[in-house]
């Protein structure tokens, strides 16, 4: 067994009262003077990766959980580098001889030395390499030209632009067509039937190898680096990674940090021709093909040369050097794009290359959890800390996204697409491209008959007919639940899906389609002669209907509302793919379910993940740590048993920190409203959400809520449905003229890119003494990730119950999932089917009323409505920071009394204890 000499903590024999005593408060690097939760936080934290255990931390939102974590981690990381070099001194002194005069086995001391010394120098070794890795990426980082020049604000003289654009300052006046030329082939879509062809082997791009961690690109670009150790902190959104990096400048750690966050490429990418592609999956494909395009441009003699690569933006030594120059200081996301525009470089590539070295890497979960992603990057868990904050829906989140579906309008067209295709080219396909291609149709066939009775479908191909073949008489869905490999059986799919997979991947068939539909595109003229028939008024307004019930989720989150032929041209056979991906998990990973509507079209085909362990198995297994933290993490047996236990983890390597509020009670009154001014009950189930008796009492609640809440008021809807009935029926009633008499109102938007317009314009109401009522949704855009402080949110109010509906396919398999792996569970947690129902519920409801209370000064009203919130045992599902402060009264006059109290007290005492 090697020895090792014992740095400041041992690993085998740790004492925890030892360890917090031995840590200065101020050695955290906290940027303000912490809070005693703050500290224990952070010492956790440092003990938990120390010891290399697991860690599931719950500390409210607006405790300063961010900065704990950046602060608790990174004292622990820059720890260990600083010990490796501590232990390295102390193998490199001499062993001390022992005086021993007995001449008993004097041969058998002389071994033990000789091991000793084997053990002291192969330990050495290994600390030198490290140490020597260290000091090479800390200089590479620090002596770019980049760094100097970001100490005067970037201000970019001309010797650093001759650097990077010599040669294109050297040819702008002898050839000005070359650039332009060169734009034009970036910017030409548009493929030869040659390029369209399928050949048995096609070159490998220029990145192909770059994207894998374990090969070296042929032409050099980048050589595979050693990593050092590091931490991954991953998080839901891209705002919130720039949050978190915000926090990070605030600390003592941002001069010595190597940092670099991760996006995918329509983050990153600065070249036109590649961003215009509406679907990331031809931004990736379009990408990688401009990697294998050779281009030619003239040389100072006149010659012409190959340049290594299609895109403008990516050599070498451009790469290399903003890479470093990402390294040298804590940056953005958008403060790398604008940086990769000025060196006229690729940031996406660059920040892959950067890490490497970085001592910190800051990602989104979809990079860190699809294990493909991860590979592609080259990220390696390997003894290195994996942190993942908001991780309070992990679990169901790791299922959500190896979950997939397909309509039955996409595999009409996907089907459509290769159908052409195939039709097109087969005589100059060899008969192996022929029977692939043949073999994907067979596939797309049988998944469209799973959707319909075989005898139904027209036999000959046509798009219209198939998608508006009538399935149902009726326009209520039907849903059916598979076993994987019994609905594979039954489709009649017995091929060898890895193989096709295999075959798309390595022929780029989505990019190849793509460019074939938009080189040889269907328009209405041929459709009317090849089929000679005339569209009806029907079959136009069953199109329109199609498309508008198209499942949001297949859709980019800004185009909901932009379905259209063209987009269903260029995504259907990338879907499909997607989702043959899919039907290759193991059989017990999850369900298939087919759900039927009133046309072939509406109908849908998903795969439901279910076993968060078999996403999450590699990551635990592989990290040193991984922790979990949230705001509100109960019940945190969920994440015991799914996401560590079922990976094989032993119970004893599992850390629980749950921290309470730094706001003291008084500043929070927290009150269950069962009914209205008029003693009408609330009860707004699925069932009673049209009841206008009850909507007329929530009316005349809002309105004296406006009258008595100062500034801001945000008012959580369990659904977009219920809040478009309820504005409705408030316009109708005059509600909403009485409502801003008092308040400006403003409605969360279903586009993402629309939410900051709408919250710069609340907070310039309440700024401005107007005030502001924000009608929000809950576990949508607003109940996440945004910040309402102070008089951003003098009252938060939750409209009804958001649990999910209990008779869909999903949750009766995920309830019966839970049920079955309950028996096998060693905790004593209820993690039930039942209980999954009614946690999902409070776990929505928690984040909802989180978004009020932001620190310690901050105060606020937090008012669930709805009379099941009167139940005994509501407190107990409540955060526990609540109880003191959360009360159940039956007499509206009561709560309205309780509510102006309230706010008097804080009008007359602003500044809280």
């Amino acid at each position: 067994m090697t020895n090792q000499i014992s740095s400041k903590f041992d690993d085998d024999d740790i004492n925890d009262d030892e360890l917090l005593a031995a840590f200065e408060i101020s050695s955290f690097g906290f940027p303000f003077e912490p809070y005693q939760i703050q500290v224990d936080f952070m010492r956790s934290l440092y003990s938990t990766l120390q010891q290399s255990k697991h860690g599931i931390f719950e500390s409210p939102t607006g405790t300063g959980k961010s900065l704990s974590i950046i602060c608790g981690s990174l004292r622990w990381l820059f720890d260990e580098i600083q010990s490796w070099k501590d232990e390295y001194e102390e193998l490199s002194k001499p062993i001390e001889s022992k005086n021993d005069s007995s001449s008993d086995d004097w041969l058998k001391r002389i071994m033990k030395r000789k091991e000793e010394e084997v053990i002291r120098e192969k330990r050495r070794d290994e600390l030198k390499v490290k140490i020597d890795l260290e000091d090479q990426y800390a200089n590479a980082s620090k002596n770019t030209l980049a760094a100097s020049i970001k100490k005067t604000k970037r201000d970019f003289d001309a010797k650093y632009r001759q650097l990077f654009n010599s040669e294109l300052l050297q040819n702008s006046d002898n050839d000005s067509s070359t650039s332009k030329d060169q734009f034009k082939i970036d910017n030409d879509d548009e493929l030869s039937d040659e390029e369209l062809l399928i050949k048995d082997t096609d070159s490998k791009t220029l990145f192909d190898d770059m994207d894998s961690p374990t090969k070296t690109d042929k032409t050099g670009l980048r050589d595979k680096k050693v990593h050092i150790q590091k931490i991954f902190y991953c998080t839901r959104t891209h705002s919130q990674i720039s949050q978190f990096i915000g926090e990070i400048q605030k600390t003592k750690f941002v001069d010595q940090l190597r940092l670099v966050a991760l996006g995918s490429r329509q983050n990153l990418c600065i070249n036109e021709s590649v961003l215009k592609l509406k679907s990331i999956t031809l931004i990736n494909e379009k990408c990688l093909d401009l990697q294998k395009q050779k281009k030619e441009k003239k040389t100072t003699k006149g010659k012409r040369q190959k340049t290594a690569c299609g895109c403008a933006f990516l050599q070498r030594d451009r790469v290399e050097c903003l890479s470093n120059d990402i390294l040298s200081d804590v940056q953005d996301i958008e403060d790398v794009v604008k940086l990769g525009r000025e060196l006229n470089t690729c940031p996406y590539y660059a920040t892959r290359a950067a890490i490497a070295a970085a001592h910190l890497v800051v990602l989104p979960y979809q990079t860190l959890m699809h294990k493909s992603t991860r590979e592609a990057c080259g990220i390696e868990m390997r003894d290195n800390i994996v942190i993942i904050d908001e991780a309070h829906n992990l679990p169901d989140a790791i299922c959500s996204m190896h979950s997939n579906d397909i309509t039955g309008n996409q595999l009409i067209d996907s089907y459509g697409q290769l159908s052409r295709y195939h039709e097109k080219y087969k005589a100059r396909l060899t008969a192996k491209n022929l029977l692939s291609i043949k073999q994907l149709l067979d596939v797309q066939l049988n998944l469209i008959k799973t959707l319909c009775s075989q005898e139904n479908l027209p036999i000959v191909y046509d798009s219209e007919k198939w998608s508006n073949l009538v399935i149902s008489s009726n326009s209520t869905e039907k849903s059916i639940t598979f076993d994987l490999i019994d609905y594979l059986c039954d489709a009649g799919i017995h091929v060898n899906l890895f193989q096709l997979i295999d075959y798309i991947k390595t022929n780029e068939l989505t990019k190849k389609l793509h460019g074939f539909m938009s080189k040889y595109p269907v328009t209405k003229n041929e459709l009317s002669d090849e089929k000679k028939i005339t569209e009806s008024a029907l079959q136009k307004l069953l199109q329109k209907q199609t498309q508008k019930q198209l499942p949001a989720n297949t859709l980019d989150e800004g185009q909901l509302n932009k379905e259209s032929t063209e987009y269903r041209i260029s995504n259907s056979f990338a879907i499909f793919a997607q989702f043959l991906q899919a039907l290759t998990n193991p059989r017990d990973d999850g369900k298939v379910i087919v759900t039927t509507k009133e046309t072939l079209g509406q109908c849908s085909i998903r795969f439901f993940a279910l076993r968060t362990s078999s996403f999450f198995n590699e990551i635990v297994n592989e990290a040193r740590s991984v922790i979990v933290a949230g705001g509100t993490m109960r019940p945190i047996s969920e994440f015991i048993d799914h996401l560590f236990l079922a990976c094989g983890q032993p119970e004893e390597k599992i850390f629980q920190l749950s921290s309470n509020h730094i706001v003291p009670s008084e500043n929070v009154l927290a009150i269950a409203l069962p009914s209205g001014p008029k003693n009408i009950e609330f009860e707004f189930t699925a069932a009673n959400r049209s009841n206008t008796a009850m909507m007329d009492e929530l009316g005349r609640v809002l309105i004296l809520l406006c009258s008595t809440i100062p500034d801001g008021l945000v008012v959580f809807f369990c659904s977009y449905d219920h809040l478009q009935k309820t504005y409705a029926y408030f316009e109708k009633t005059f509600v909403l003229n009485k409502i801003v008499a008092k308040k400006k109102i403003f409605m969360e938007p279903k586009r993402t890119g629309d939410v900051d317009n709408i919250l710069t314009n609340y907070t310039k109401s309440i700024k401005n003494g107007t005030g502001g009522l924000l009608f929000s949704i809950v576990g949508g855009k607003m109940s996440e990730g945004i910040n309402f402080s102070d008089e951003l949110a003098r009252c938060v109010c939750v409209v009804g119950m958001p649990y999910p509906n209990i008779g869909s396919a999903e949750m009766i398999e995920k309830m019966r999932y839970l049920d079955s792996m309950k028996l096998k569970s060693t905790t004593t947690g209820d993690n039930t089917g039942r209980a999954y129902y009614e946690n999902t519920c409070w776990k929505a409801i928690n984040q909802s009323i989180g978004r009020a209370i932001r620190h310690r000064g901050d105060y606020a009203c937090l008012l669930l409505i709805d009379k099941r919130y009167s139940k005994t045992n509501i407190p107990s599902k409540l955060p526990h920071w609540l109880a003191n402060s959360f009360y159940q009264m039956n007499n509206f006059t009561q709560i309205s009394n309780s509510i102006q109290q309230f706010f008097t007290r804080r009008s007359n005492n602003p500044t809280s204890l």
